[in-house]
């Protein structure tokens, strides 16, 4: 159960305040399961790739999530997801605060957004988790947008951090035929650039981005690449609306043994920050959306992995029953041989099986 109430307080023309508040209770066999089996296999799950977690404010500048209480199969917390003042003028809109942006141009897998992006496998996206930012947005003739942002950081002592923390300059051109992107960031203690686009491509929009990471610390590794290039477009087929899309996505960071790659700490460490979701290097995912009726709308999602070829597929169904009733109907079903990312992977230290379980869901949404 998740709810959350949105308020917006408007402080004179160009300056506002935004309150957003979020109460969530979650619990059951899956949460005690996982979490059994992460005390059991410390060294691989500690990753939070199937761990169930919540979102974090230990090195948030602002601690605004408290959990009310929390047992082996159920938490329940509240928390302070926006909380920011913005305000707009000729010289561009500034705003400070916890809140949400995103960069990049992925549909399902995003390189270049390294705050809070969201999984490829959220079906739900309605809400970003916030980050506490200053952020800085303006446009001129020939850049088209330019956005400076700060993400002051803490480390375990509680105390501002710079080498935690993440600053951004993103700058994009606009012309007859798309736009170009250039992203520079510190990002931790890792330089990161990258450079994207998207244009228009016969009935639909092609878009790209690649990032080149330096690991600071990682003299092995050194740096690494990661990047996106997709494609989507709507139609209408026999009297009905339809939308997809093609992705292929490279993870640098990755490898074709899902269990050698959780042992990379580099890859880890991000997998814990939630800003790489996969183990391996090369995916193929796409979307089709077929609107059976104007309020009803079919999915399905696919995400493969070329190297090992198992794949994380997700049809669900999409009933607006009403202007502020809605339901969600899925399931999410992971396929794979012994020892491939979305199969069963194997510890070899002492023989104990755990993957990707296949999952059957009903959401409903109330507006008010």
């Amino acid at each position: 159960a998740d709810g959350r109430l949105n308020t917006s307080f408007y402080l004179g023309e160009f300056t506002s305040l935004n309150i957003d508040y979020e109460a969530v209770a979650s619990g059951g066999q899956t949460r005690e399961t996982l979490n059994e089996a992460a005390e059991q296999n410390p060294g691989i799950l500690e990753s939070s790739l199937y761990q169930s977690t919540i979102p974090n404010d230990d090195n948030q500048l602002f601690s605004l999530t408290k959990i009310i209480s929390e047992t082996d199969d159920y938490i329940i917390y509240h928390r302070l997801d926006r909380l920011f003042l913005a305000n707009e003028s000729r010289f561009g809109n500034f705003s400070i605060g916890r809140q949400a942006l995103t960069w990049g141009n992925g549909l399902l897998f995003n390189p270049a957004d390294l705050i809070n992006p969201f999984a490829p496998s959220d079906i739900i996206r309605d809400y970003k988790i916030g980050s506490d930012m200053i952020l800085y947005q303006n446009g001129f003739d020939f850049i088209s947008d330019l956005q400076l942002v700060i993400v002051p950081r803490t480390n375990k002592e509680d105390e501002l951090d710079y080498d935690q923390s993440t600053y951004g300059l993103k700058t994009s051109a606009s012309g007859e035929y798309g736009d170009l992107d250039i992203y520079v960031m510190k990002n931790y203690q890792d330089p990161v650039l990258g450079g994207g686009f998207s244009t228009y491509f016969g009935s639909g929009v092609l878009r790209s981005d690649l990032t080149w990471t330096y690991l600071e610390e990682d003299s092995e590794t050194g740096s690494f690449f990661s990047g996106v290039i997709n494609y989507d477009r709507s139609w209408t087929w026999a009297g009905k609306n339809w939308y997809g899309f093609i992705e292929f996505y490279y993870n640098g960071l990755g490898d074709s043994d899902p269990l050698d790659a959780l042992r990379n700490e580099a890859l880890k460490e991000r997998l814990r920050r939630g800003e790489i979701f996969v183990t391996g290097n090369y995916y193929l995912d796409g979307l089709l959306q077929y609107e059976a009726h104007p309020l009803v709308n079919l999915l399905v999602t696919v995400i493969y992995n070329l190297e090992d070829n198992s794949f994380l597929i997700q049809p669900r169904l999409n009933w607006e029953v009403s202007q502020s009733f809605e339901l969600l109907l899925g399931v999410n079903v992971s396929e794979g041989s012994t020892g491939s990312e979305f199969g069963e992977l194997i510890n070899p230290e002492d023989g104990t099986g755990f993957g990707n379980p296949s999952q059957a869901y009903l959401i409903a949404t109330f507006y008010f």
